[in-house]
């Protein structure tokens, strides 16, 4: 059976209350793991940060969620060569305004 990991999660202090509160957060992962198991994990324990997900739909000036993980060169290989994640990594999860229309580039085709 493959070992657990252990991730670290670092909440700002404006998306605090989606995440009942705390700043550190403490997950037990598959050693398969990879990000995106530990947004899906986050949606599922606190699914009040789903208002908090970039998409088409929001707010603009309003906040979306971004994850940050730490550790350099090591971190990239981790994510990018094998799509894991290693033990004791720490996962920053911090707000960003969507840019008011007014803001956003013009895009072309």
């Amino acid at each position: 059976m493959a070992r657990a990991l252990d991730i670290t999660v670092v909440v700002a202090p404006p998306l605090r209350n989606a995440f009942e509160g705390r700043s550190v957060l403490s997950l037990g992962l598959p050693a398969e793991a990879d990000l995106g198991d530990v947004v899906e994990t986050l949606l599922r324990l606190y699914p009040r940060t789903r208002s908090f997900m970039a998409g088409d739909r929001g707010t603009p000036g309003g906040r979306y969620m971004h994850l940050v993980l730490d550790g350099g060169a090591e971190a990239q290989e981790g994510v990018q060569g094998r799509g894991g994640l290693a033990a004791g990594h720490k996962i920053f999860v911090f707000a960003l305004s969507r840019p008011t229309p007014s803001n956003q580039p013009d895009l072309e085709g």
